[in-house]
């Protein structure tokens, strides 16, 4: 195979899994929706609020029990499918699975001890501690289903993992619509049970079908073997585990800033912005992280030379995907918040446009930021990753919307996103060495001019003159983003052999119908 040839097999593979993943999550959002609003039909705003208490209690539950093992565990994984020895990868597999599964009798546990303390505190009474009692169960599962997750994720089956997000939430939302209708509020635990046991049993289906090459040992394993061979999982995940919480509690003391410097009006503002702007440029990110971060992990271990082409391959890529979307959104805005939020919520325009240029950036600290984890350096993940990044958003966040008001937390998202990139750009070169290409880096600076402009000729006081600028300059980055993938990815041959396989598939039928 030609280098050209080998590339470009790289950037297909890139794009392919984003595809595929992004497709799923995309389709279990609208999912999501749909299952939201036949929820509210049925339950009413009580029901809602019911359900967003115990969902949000499962989701705290779940990453205590789990303490990031979830996502330490796909390096481990991923570098054991690495070698041929397939009795290592069985051996970390079961490794795995034994930690995934005291963490799920773990969840299961403090889920019934706490439930007394988790009615008060959610609902202030002690009339709903048997339905904390079943969800216990229902934590489980759902502790049991993300350990499956992870092995899929480090043997990277991405299109299993896809099926897997699209199926079972599918027959779930089928399945629990009945139970909300005849069984009201009660029901709602017991639907959380069967969501999440039918997710266990399809995720467990597949994952053990994906790592059928393993070994066949099944030797039972003592705790003291699972602690030896598993407590770097462990460690890592406890520190991947203190970032997350100490990441809820920036968000949450940020917004318990704004509510009391402004209001909670601002706060529900601010949340609105986040969630039109970053929610499906998230799909994205999480989408190319799937198959990104185990992929990246091989390599660290065995070539740094191959995982730093790779980092570069994959930010030529994030860059080509979300910068396109992202002046999509400077560009629509208004018409966006109008669609979805009202046009009572129009005071958000100037944020929802500076954050939506914030995710550029956000997609340049992304492949460079994940060295770190594909290599299991805690410290830096500790103390660049949790310490700094949070302290210095809250700091800019705060500045701004102390001084310029709800646009400020625009600007503090922004130039948070800009020291992040600069920071990630010096420590990651010094640390591991790495630094972009001269054509990576080329490509950046035109992507980041383009965004500039678009967000400059929002400020235009002719209207028509700004949208017209702004347009032409999205239609540029949309042509220009095309172009280099088309460069990279050889689309147009794809595209014709799609056309050639259609026109193939259209003519069969018609002799059939002629023959018939």
């Amino acid at each position: 195979m030609s280098i050209n040839k080998e590339r470009i097999g790289i950037y297909r593979k890139i794009v392919t899994s984003t595809a595929v993943l992004g497709s799923a999550q995309l389709l279990n959002m609208l999912m999501n929706m749909v299952r939201g609003r036949l929820v509210a039909t049925i339950l009413h705003s009580s029901g809602i609020g019911v359900m967003s208490l115990i969902t949000n209690a499962q989701n705290t539950l779940q990453q205590i029990a789990l303490m990031g093992i979830n996502i330490s565990a796909v390096r481990s994984v991923s570098q054991a499918s690495d070698q041929t020895d397939h009795e290592m990868l069985d051996f970390t597999i079961r490794v795995v699975r034994t930690i995934v599964m005291i963490a799920a009798v773990a969840g299961l546990l403090l889920t019934i001890v706490m439930s007394p303390l988790m009615s008060e505190f959610s609902f202030g009474s002690s009339d709903y501690v048997v339905m904390f009692l079943m969800l216990s169960v229902s934590v489980m599962f759902s502790v049991l289903g993300a350990g499956e997750t992870t092995i899929m994720q480090g043997l990277r089956r991405y299109k299993q993992l896809a099926f897997c997000s699209i199926i079972p939430p599918l027959c779930g939302l089928f399945l629990s619509i009945p139970l909300y209708y005849f069984g009201g509020i009660k029901a709602i635990v017991p639907a959380m049970i069967l969501v999440n046991a039918i997710y266990f049993i399809f995720v467990r289906r597949y994952s053990y079908h994906a790592d059928s090459k393993a070994g066949t040992s099944r030797t039972r394993l003592s705790l003291k073997t699972v602690w030896v061979q598993g407590h770097d999982i462990i460690l890592f995940g406890i520190v991947m585990a203190v970032g997350s919480i100490v990441g809820t509690i920036t968000t949450y003391s940020l917004s318990a800033f704004i509510s009391n410097i402004g209001s909670v009006s601002d706060v529900g503002f601010y949340q609105s912005a986040n969630v039109i702007t970053l929610q499906y440029i998230g799909i994205v990110f999480t989408a190319m992280a799937t198959d990104y971060y185990p992929h990246l992990s091989n390599l660290v271990k065995n070539s740094m030379r191959q995982a730093f082409r790779l980092v570069n391959q994959q930010t030529e890529i994030v860059m080509l995907t979300v910068a396109p979307l992202s002046l999509l959104i400077i560009l629509t805005a208004p018409l966006i918040i109008t669609i979805l939020l009202g046009s009572d919520f129009m005071t958000i325009k100037t944020m929802v446009q500076f954050i939506g240029l914030s995710s550029v950036f956000k997609a340049l600290c992304f492949p460079m930021d994940y060295i770190a984890y594909a290599k299991g350096d805690k410290q830096y993940i500790f103390w660049v990753e949790t310490v700094w990044c949070n302290l210095k958003t809250f700091a800019l966040m705060a500045l701004f919307y102390y001084f310029v008001g709800l646009d400020g937390l625009g600007y503090g998202a922004l130039l948070s996103a800009v020291v992040d990139v600069a920071v990630s750009a010096v420590l990651v070169r010094w640390r591991y060495g790495f630094a972009w290409t001269a054509a990576t880096f080329r490509l950046i600076i035109v992507l980041v001019a383009m965004g500039l402009a678009c967000l400059a000729f929002s400020f235009i006081g002719s209207a028509l003159l700004s949208y017209l600028l702004m347009a032409a300059v999205t239609a540029v980055c949309f042509t220009f983003s095309f172009v280099q993938l088309d460069k990279r990815m050889d689309l147009r041959s794809v595209l014709s052999r799609w056309i050639k396989k259609f026109k193939r598939n259209t003519e069969d039928e018609g002799h059939a119908t002629s023959e018939s």
